[in-house]
C-alpha cells in the first residue's frame, strides 16, 4: 500500500519504521529539514519537507494515488486540516489523525469525529493509549504486558519466568494436568531475545518471557501461581506531569485505597496538576534526585512509574528507585535501542509507546474480519481479535496445533458471553471471535483464516 505519514517525530518515526519493514510504499512529510534528513538516511522511506496540510505538498508526496494517510505532527489542529485536505483534495480512502488536546474529546462535542464530522477515519491519542496501558499493568500484578481482548473477557498477560515460578521446567502440554481447572493458554515464548510461537512440547525455563491468554475471571489464580497473591500496587509514585502522567494519576484516584506522589521538575506544569488532581500530593523536583524520592517516599513505594519526556531519564530514575527501595519500576522509553537495557538495570517493566501507536495502526491495514491487534516485540509478533465468517478455514475445528498452521496459536475462542478454550470437543462455528497469537511471517494466512475463503481467494 501507499502510506504518507505527517510528522516525523518519535510518533511518525516509529509508524514509519514499522510500516517500511513490511514492505509499504511509505513516504514522510515534516516541516523540519534535519528530521526528514534522518529518516530517509535511516529508513526505506520518501521524505518531503513542507507543511503536511499544504495541498501543494500532499501532492507531492503522492496523496493524488496514496491508499492511507497517517497525521502524527505536534499539532492536533494541523493534524485534522490535514486529514480534511486528504479527503476532499485527493479522496485518500484512509485517514489517521493524532489528537492530544482532552478539549476535543469532550462529550459534548462527540459530533466533532462522527461519521458527518471531520473527514477522520480513526482518532489515536498515543499518550492515552500509553496511560491505558499503564493502568492495565498495575491490574496484573507481576506482568510485564496486559492487554484485554472480546470485551475484557480474556486477557493476554506477559511474564518472565523464575527459577522459583511454579511453571519453570513445566512442558506446556502438562499444564492442564498439574494445574487442573486453570483456564490458560501459553502463545508465545521469547528466549535468548527471540520470539517464536509456542507449542505443546516446548519446556518452559528460567530466563523465559512468556505471553499467555487466560480467562479474566482467573486473573487472581494466575497470581497466586506465579506466588504474588496479595501484592497490590496502593503506593504509586509517578515521576513525570505531563499528559501521560495527569492521565494515570485520574484513573488512578478512581480507585479506592490509592495513595499517588506526582513529581515533575516544571514548576508549572506541578501547578496544572495540583489543580486538576484530587487525591494525589504533588511535589516539584527533579526525577533524578534521592531527596526528591526520599519526600515521595520511595522506600515504600509499591510501584514508581517514569513518565517524563527523556528516556535516560526514565530509565536512571527508575533503576534508583529500585536501589532506594520501590518494589516494582515502569518506565517509558521510546527508543528501541534502549529498550534491550531496562533487563540490565533492574527495571521490572518496560512501556513502548511506539507499540501501542503501530498497532492502532496496522489494525486498518489489516484484512479480514479483524477487530482488535497488538504487535509485540518490535513488530516480532501480533496477537489478534477476530471474527469467524462463514467458510472460514477456522470453521469445525478444535484450534489446537493440529488444525493450526504453523507460526500460529489460539488463545481462546468467545461465545456470546461464554470463554471457551482450545481443545479436544471444541468446534468453531460462524460467529465466534478467536484470539490469536501469530508470528511476524505468518500474517498474511492469519488474514485470510479471518476472511471467508470464497472472498479472500476472489481478491
Amino acid at each position: 500500500m501507499k502510506i504518507i505519514i505527517c510528522g516525523a517525530g518519535r510518533v511518525g518515526h516509529g509508524i514509519a519504521r514499522r510500516l517500511a519493514a513490511d514492505g509499504h510504499n511509505v513516504s514522510v512529510i515534516d516541516e523540519d529539514p534535519a528530521l526528514i534528513q534522518s529518516i530517509t538516511a535511516e529508513l526505506e522511506v520518501q521524505g518531503f519537507a513542507g507543511h503536511a496540510a499544504h495541498p501543494e505538498v500532499l501532492r507531492s508526496a503522492g496523496a493524488a494515488d496514496a491508499d492511507m494517510l497517517v497525521a502524527v505532527t505536534y499539532s492536533d489542529e494541523v493534524n485534522m486540516v490535514t486529514c480534511q485536505v486528504a479527503h476532499v483534495l485527493f479522496q485518500i480512502q484512509t485517514k489517521i489523525a493524532r489528537i492530544r488536546s482532552r478539549a476535543y474529546f469532550n462529550k459534548r462535542f462527540g459530533d466533532l469525529f462522527a461519521n458527518d464530522g471531520l473527514a477522520i477515519d480513526v482518532v489515536i491519542s498515543p499518550e492515552k493509549a500509553v496511560a491505558d496501558s499503564i493502568i492495565q499493568r498495575l491490574e496484573t500484578p507481576g506482568a510485564f504486558f496486559s492487554v484485554p481482548f472480546a470485551k475484557k473477557s480474556i486477557r493476554v498477560v506477559g511474564v518472565d519466568i523464575h527459577k522459583n515460578t511454579p511453571l519453570a521446567q513445566t512442558t506446556l502440554s502438562q499444564i492442564g494436568e498439574l494445574f487442573p481447572g486453570l483456564r490458560i493458554q501459553v502463545l508465545a515464548i521469547v528466549r535468548n531475545d527471540h520470539l517464536f510461537a509456542a507449542t505443546p512440547t516446548d519446556q518452559l525455563v528460567e530466563g523465559d518471557r512468556v505471553y499467555l491468554s487466560i480467562d479474566s475471571a482467573q486473573i487472581d489464580r494466575l497470581t497466586d501461581l506465579l506466588g504474588l497473591s496479595g501484592q497490590t500496587d496502593q503506593r504509586i509514585i509517578l515521576l513525570g506531569a505531563g499528559n501521560i502522567g495527569r492521565y494515570v494519576a485520574e484513573q488512578l484516584e478512581k480507585r479506592r485505597g490509592r495513595k499517588i506522589r506526582l513529581v515533575d521538575a516544571n514548576l508549572k506544569r506541578a501547578e496544572e496538576a495540583a489543580a486538576l488532581l484530587n487525591r494525589s500530593i504533588v511535589i516539584h523536583g527533579e526525577a533524578l534526585s534521592p531527596e526528591i524520592l526520599d519526600e515521595a517516599g520511595v522506600n515504600k513505594a509499591d510501584a514508581v512509574i517514569a513518565l517524563t519526556n527523556q528516556d535516560g531519564v526514565n530509565l536512571l530514575a527508575s533503576a534508583m528507585a529500585k536501589k532506594l527501595g520501590a518494589r516494582k519500576t515502569i518506565a517509558l522509553v521510546n527508543a528501541p535501542e534502549l529498550a534491550l537495557i531496562h533487563q540490565t538495570m533492574d527495571i521490572d517493566v518496560l512501556v513502548d509507546p511506539r507499540a501501542v501507536t503501530v498497532s492502532k495502526v496496522l489494525l486498518r491495514l489489516r484484512r479480514g474480519r479483524i477487530l482488535s491487534l497488538y504487535s509485540i516485540e518490535g513488530g516480532a509478533g501480533e496477537f489478534a481479535e477476530g471474527e469467524v465468517l462463514e467458510h472460514s478455514q477456522l470453521l469445525d475445528t478444535d484450534l489446537t496445533d493440529r488444525t493450526l498452521p504453523e507460526g500460529i496459536v489460539a488463545g481462546a475462542l468467545v461465545r456470546g458471553e461464554e470463554v471457551l478454550m482450545p481443545g479436544p470437543g471444541l468446534k468453531v462455528k460462524t460467529g465466534d471471535r478467536v484470539i490469536l497469537f501469530y508470528e511476524r511471517s505468518r500474517v498474511k494466512k492469519v488474514e485470510q483464516l479471518f476472511r471467508a475463503s470464497s472472498a479472500y481467494f476472489a481478491n
